[in-house]
């Protein structure tokens, strides 16, 4: 008796597979996100934008005179002492202080200007005063032009029973405005980095100048 191979029936797998709803729903809620950041930074006040303005505004300036000092050679002031090792003078060393200020401004005058991200709570993009201040932070790309200027300030000031000390203080002031019409915002800070201490003892030298 002769057999007859018997067939299956073939069941076929669609090539195509099924798509997540998980990655859609994440493109939706971004999307939404970005809407949401849109609609609220017309209602966020001056006064957060001007914080958020200063805050860049002290980063820069914090940045910028931590690395010109780590690069900085050599004391700041030049000591004259006499044959009694006294200190008979003390004068700022100009050519180190114009080091310090021109790579200050270089740093400055790129990182002041231009595009800068930044943050402001997600609270304050509802337009809700409850929530104002409040929230996890939201990247703001604003545009800013800025400027600085760097000077030195010199004092002598009494350290107690027949001493004096010689100081140099370093003042950075640094100020921004947003070029948006849209979303105006401006900011200035000052900052001040005590460079020298020299203590004197004994009489003042005459020669407790500071060299520009």
């Amino acid at each position: 008796m002769a057999r007859f191979p018997v067939r299956l029936p073939v069941r076929y797998r669609s090539s195509r597979r099924k798509r997540k709803p998980g990655k859609w729903l994440l493109l939706l809620a971004g999307a939404a996100l970005l809407w949401f950041c849109e609609q609220g930074l017309w209602s966020l006040s001056p006064q957060l934008l001007e914080e958020a303005a200063r805050a860049h505004v002290r980063s820069c300036v914090e940045e910028a005179v931590s690395l010109a000092l780590e690069e900085a050679e050599g004391p700041f002031v030049q000591v004259e002492r006499d044959g009694e090792d006294r200190i008979v003078g003390v004068q700022a060393d100009a050519a180190a202080l114009h080091q310090v200020k021109e790579k200050i401004l270089g740093k400055l005058e790129r990182t002041l200007s231009g595009r800068s991200t930044v943050t402001v709570p997600a609270g304050s993009l509802t337009g809700v005063a409850l929530l104002n201040g409040r929230g996890f932070p939201v990247p703001v790309r604003l545009g800013f032009t800025g400027s600085a200027e760097v000077e030195f300030q010199t004092e002598l000031l009494s350290a107690g029973v027949n001493q004096s000390c010689h100081r140099i203080t370093m003042v950075v002031h640094a100020r921004v405005y947003s070029q948006s019409k849209t979303l105006e915002a401006q900011a200035e800070e000052r900052s001040a980095s005590v460079l020298a201490e020299t203590l004197i003892v004994g009489e003042v030298p005459q020669a407790a100048v500071l060299g520009r």
